[in-house]
């Protein structure tokens, strides 16, 4: 603002020059022809003029003066509304943030939770297929015995028998050494 104030007392400063000047002239103008024609009411005359010079530069400072004040006045009220806008631009970055961060967070519980819950499926799978396993053995076994008991051992039987029955051994046997079977995370 002290820039403008400058300007601003330059341009009056100049402006008053200018009327003193233009008002030395006049006043020089005129007692020249006061000495030209010798009235007896020219120094009324005179002072008459410079007091309405006085009123007209004292209009045009209050002039001044009121575009000044319109001029900082309307600087302020720029000002504020920039700082304003300013203020409601951070607010509503600060808003959108921490929307984000809400979304991000529970984005990240829903993929934790489907984590935890494919993790469950697949101990539930591998539970039933060890039961499932385990129930086919049993079975396989109980028929075993029931068809030994039902029919005389014949050596065509039994060897069909044997290969069955040891294919499941083998079978539950390897499920039970390999344990659990690995689990890939996505």
């Amino acid at each position: 603002m002290g820039e403008l104030d400058g300007i601003y007392e330059g341009a009056a400063a100049r402006r008053l020059q200018l009327q003193y000047r233009t008002v030395g002239s006049t006043i020089f103008v005129v007692s020249e022809s006061q000495t030209t024609t010798s009235s007896t009411n020219d120094p009324e005359e005179l002072r008459s003029r410079i007091d309405q010079l006085e009123g007209e530069l004292e209009r045009h400072r209050q002039h001044e003066q009121l575009v000044v004040k319109t001029l900082l006045s309307a600087t302020s009220h720029a000002t504020a509304i920039r700082e304003s806008a300013r203020r409601d631009a951070e607010l509503t970055l600060r808003k959108a943030r921490t929307e984000a961060e809400k979304r991000k967070a529970g984005a990240e519980r829903e993929r934790d939770d489907a984590r935890r819950e494919l993790l469950r499926l697949r101990r539930i799978t591998e539970q039933m297929r060890r039961g499932l396993s385990a129930f086919l053995t049993a079975k396989v076994e109980e028929l075993r015995l029931e068809t030994e008991e039902e029919l005389p051992a014949s050596g065509q039987n039994a060897g069909l028998e044997a290969a069955l029955g040891s294919a499941i051994e083998g079978h539950s046997s390897r499920v039970r050494e390999a344990g659990p079977e690995p689990t890939s995370h996505p």
